[in-house]
């Protein structure tokens, strides 16, 4: 089933679930020629749940009006593409680079509103700061709040602002608080700073709480721990209070790390 949502004319919105017709795809395919021959730039956005998939009957038919709008994706600016599905991300990210130029991002149902703000330009980035940095009232502590996926622009950032710590043998102790942890961009892999700020800051901490965190990282912490000097304790999500104690400060302000 499709159903379109309001958008202004140079943004397409709409919501698929179930199984969709090729009657539904002629349709969103006539919105997205007129609007794409209107406009300088046309965005879309689209939501998916339970999808079932399409009738492949005019199958040649449906690819052959997509392969004539890739055709103008000069014309075409943001597309957002949300739904829980592994798999549909995956297919997304992969037809996203296979369209050079086009601003294409997927986003989890969790992160619908702010998908498609970013898809109106309403905000300028299509995801929030995966890490936040947390300040506390004893200058030797610091904490941070990893939600999300690490951008490589955000772990360069995020490399930057620890070394120039670490120069002053700061932090001493650190609290990690996990919420949704879902790994870090490919390109960051290359980042050489990241790494060994991450092998300077394990040589600097005496204590480190971990608050949150998931079981594979508590389970792999705990088989590390003997390994290094580092006293490394896991807390549960609602014993954030008593990882601050135990780490002797609390927390002050937070600011987002550029992504």
């Amino acid at each position: 089933m499709l159903n379109f949502l309001p958008s202004s004319d140079d943004v397409i919105a709409a919501e698929f679930s179930g199984k969709v017709s090729r009657a539904e795809m002629d349709e969103m395919l006539d919105r997205l020629e007129a609007a794409v021959e209107t406009n300088e730039k046309t965005h879309f956005f689209c939501t998916i749940e339970n999808y079932e998939g399409f009738e492949t009957d005019g199958l040649p038919h449906i690819m052959s009006r997509g392969w004539q709008l890739i055709g103008k994706r000069e014309k075409l600016g943001r597309i957002a593409v949300v739904t829980d599905t592994t798999w549909l991300r995956w297919a997304a990210r992969l037809e996203s680079a296979l369209l050079p130029g086009i601003s294409y991002e997927t986003f989890t149902m969790d992160e619908r509103d702010r998908a498609l703000a970013w898809v109106e330009g309403k905000e300028l980035l299509p995801h929030r700061s995966a890490f936040t940095i947390i300040e506390t009232d004893t200058p030797d502590v610091l904490g941070f709040e990893l939600d999300g996926k690490l951008t490589a622009a955000q772990m360069n950032a995020l490399a930057d602002q620890f070394n120039e710590s670490l120069k002053l043998g700061q932090p001493r102790r650190l609290l990690g608080r996990f919420k949704s942890y879902r790994g870090f961009a490919a390109g960051g892999l290359a980042d050489s700073d990241f790494w060994a700020m991450k092998r300077d800051m394990i040589r600097t901490l005496d204590r480190y709480a971990l608050v949150g965190a998931p079981d594979w990282m508590e389970t792999m912490v705990q088989a590390l721990d003997p390994l290094f000097r580092v006293q490394i304790r896991c807390f549960d999500a609602d014993e954030e209070n008593e990882a601050w104690d135990w780490l002797e400060a609390q927390p002050q302000t937070e600011h987002a790390i550029a992504a």
